[in-house]
């Protein structure tokens, strides 16, 4: 069986359920939107910051920073630390900014250590905004400060689209188009996975890879903010959230324990404290990336690199950042496997 990719979708409701669940809710006032990029764009649209600059951590996904860039914004960017916390002097050197945003890495509060600052910006009129898409389902005390929380949910489970805008003390605009062209195309990618890891028909994997691919490719295109789609709603409302968490915590302790002492790698979180939920098991791989990859690969085990390096980012001015996105790999470790399938990871990996 394959490790890791994308989610597939074997089970489509009957009944389906409109509620926002409790777990997105605690955030505050919410929006449901199509991608964690339409997140971004509806803020965007409903703020009106004292200057259109934004201050990003330099080590982010590329669909982040494009929401700014399509509205105008200037993007400053900030060093993150190789234990994956920001780099407190690269923040305190910029100027003024009008919106400031900040995450916690793979399901970690590694960002917990910027109550100072974010005073100070809120002292100045800054807008601060918390992309909680890695530590959706921890659970410990976030900024009182914070003025908003965005996320993009299907990076956690096996949705055609989602992502949502909240806002603890705001109200965020709730009147979004419509758009299903890119949750039709990903349901449709979803349900041929299905079948190809059911039956194992190369023809289908070719299909379902083409299809994930021009999802993508939609979305790039278009970043304007959507509604989520009706079917992506339902599967959130039904969503085991404890067994989620359980699962994900059991498989990254595993990893944890049997990827010790390996010489090539080098664990960025070993302890899992009880309030946390992974989103992957990350590694700094100290040998040659591309040929580990390339021959987990060829063990039908898929980790991702987080992330290609932005073309906005200038690596040379982040010399941390930069060394990250050299070394990094995400090992999967969610709700789609068990202990078994781990423990082959492990065996793969210790053997390379």
């Amino acid at each position: 069986m394959e490790i890791g990719s994308e989610f597939w979708l074997d089970n489509i409701p009957i009944e389906w359920n409109s509620d926002i669940p409790d777990w997105i809710e605690k955030f505050g006032n919410t929006v449901l939107t199509s991608s964690g990029r339409g997140a971004i764009s509806l803020l965007l649209h409903e703020v009106q910051p004292k200057l259109k600059t934004a201050l990003l951590p330099a080590y982010i996904c590329n669909s982040v920073i494009l929401p700014f860039i399509a509205q105008g914004y200037t993007c400053y960017f900030y060093d993150t630390n190789s234990d994956l916390t920001p780099d407190f002097e690269s923040i305190v050197a910029r100027g003024d900014i009008g919106i400031f945003l900040h995450m916690g890495y793979y399901g970690f509060p590694t960002n917990n250590g910027l109550l100072d600052i974010i005073k100070r910006f809120k002292t100045e009129s800054t807008i601060i905004v918390e992309d909680i898409t890695h530590t959706l389902f921890s659970n410990y005390q976030r900024f009182e400060e914070n003025d908003y929380y965005m996320a993009s949910i299907r990076k956690w489970m096996g949705l055609p689209s989602g992502g949502f805008l909240a806002s603890p003390n705001r109200t965020v605009e709730s009147t979004l188009r419509h758009n299903q062209l890119f949750a039709n195309i990903r349901r449709e990618a979803q349900l041929v996975k299905a079948r190809y890891l059911s039956g194992g028909d190369e023809a289908l994997k070719s299909r379902y890879l083409d299809l994930f691919a021009k999802g993508e490719a939609v979305l790039d295109s278009d970043i304007e903010p959507y509604h989520i789609d009706a079917l992506s709603m339902a599967l959130i409302s039904m969503v085991d959230v404890n067994g989620l968490i359980d699962k994900r915590r059991a498989n990254f302790k595993i990893l944890s324990e049997g990827l010790k002492n390996v010489k090539y790698i080098e664990s960025i979180f070993t302890g899992l404290p009880e309030n946390i939920c992974p989103l992957f098991y990350p590694i700094y791989i100290k040998k040659k990336r591309s040929e580990i990859c390339q021959k987990l690969i060829e063990k039908n085990i898929y980790c991702p690199i987080h992330w290609p390096v932005p073309e906005q980012i200038e690596c040379r001015h982040f010399e941390n950042a930069a060394n990250i996105y050299n070394i990094v790999l995400s090992i999967p470790c969610d709700q789609r496997y068990g202990v078994e399938d781990m423990k082959r990871v492990v065996s793969v990996l210790r053997g390379l």
